[in-house]
């Protein structure tokens, strides 16, 4: 499939003063855009600010946790895990932290849906504290694999409240849908011991995907995602949350470009249905389009790695 920049443009819709931006937290003047929902066809029209400072992107006006709450439907694709797909993609990840976590201090999974990953993981963290945080509107605390992960829902007071000191904090693809990630990664950090990790992966707004895709790239995934970095604009908000040596790495997510491809034929928003036959050719087609991306130095996807300093 040829596809082109001009084949899908993305057009300012509007020029103007933007607030301060989430990532740099610098003032810039930028245009807006106006993007549809390509995944779960909600009729919400989310406007994105483009920071001329950094490049990253961020809604405005920033929707509050109750209007995102209405966001996700009840066939969202990360309450599911089963299929090959997701298992390379735990495998993978296991693997990536089990190469940066500490020797010593609990590990966090913020944003851990129904622990399904946790509870994976503990094949390949024995021994260790694992935690996990989902946002909800009471608190429950769930205990799973027998002990070895302890899984807390509710606001993040309810979290911190319990949370031993962590060597390892991670957030798969969570940083994105924070409303205000300033104040979340923060109060995070400081459960962080000295040399503690804080990693994740999310969408790059500076990528080769969104400059072909345009509004149809699914690192927009409007209108559930806040904010979408740019890599220099999460270095430099991970370097303003109190961490340093902050880096960014291409990741591999054919999901995320299986998802921009099968956005094409949307002309005003639309559902993909991440199963069957025709999700099947969506993601072999992102499997061959993949070392492209992973190449080109402008990845759609990257994993992310602060560490936390001696005072």
């Amino acid at each position: 499939m040829n596809v082109s920049v001009q084949s899908v443009p993305e057009r300012a819709v509007s020029a103007r003063n933007l607030a301060n931006c989430p990532a740099c937290g610098q003032a810039a003047a930028g245009g807006c855009v106006e993007i549809p929902d390509h995944e779960y066809a909600l009729a919400f029209l989310a406007r994105y600010s483009e920071c001329a400072d950094c490049g990253s992107l961020f809604q405005e006006p920033m929707p509050s946790l109750r209007q995102l709450a209405v966001f996700y439907p009840p066939d969202y694709h990360s309450m599911t895990h089963a299929g090959l797909l997701s298992s390379i993609r735990n495998r993978l990840r296991i693997a990536r932290l089990r190469k940066l976590a500490p020797k010593e201090g609990a590990i966090l999974d913020y944003g851990c849906g129904d622990g399904a990953f946790l509870v994976e993981a503990t094949r390949g963290f024995s021994g260790r504290p694992l935690w996990g945080y989902e946002i909800a509107d009471r608190p429950e605390k769930k205990v799973l694999a027998d002990g070895a992960v302890t899984i807390v829902k509710g606001a993040l007071t309810d979290l911190l409240a319990q949370l031993p000191q962590c060597g390892l904090i991670t957030l798969n693809h969570v940083i994105e849908h924070l409303p205000d990630p300033e104040a979340t990664v923060r109060a995070l950090v400081d459960k962080l011991g000295v040399g503690g990790v804080f990693e994740g992966q999310t969408p790059a707004a500076d990528s080769l995907e969104r400059s072909v895709f345009g509004t149809r790239w699914s690192g927009y995934h409007a209108p559930r995602h806040t904010v979408v970095f740019s890599r220099a604009g999460l270095r430099r908000f991970l370097e303003r949350c109190g961490l340093v040596a902050p880096v960014t790495q291409a990741a591999f997510n054919p999901a995320g470009l299986a998802v921009s491809l099968a956005s094409l034929p949307h002309a005003n928003g639309g559902r993909i249905r991440r199963s069957g036959f025709g999700w099947l050719i969506w993601l072999a087609m992102a499997g061959f389009l993949g070392p492209v991306d992973l190449l080109s130095g402008r990845p759609g996807v990257v994993n992310f790695c602060a560490r936390k300093p001696a005072v």
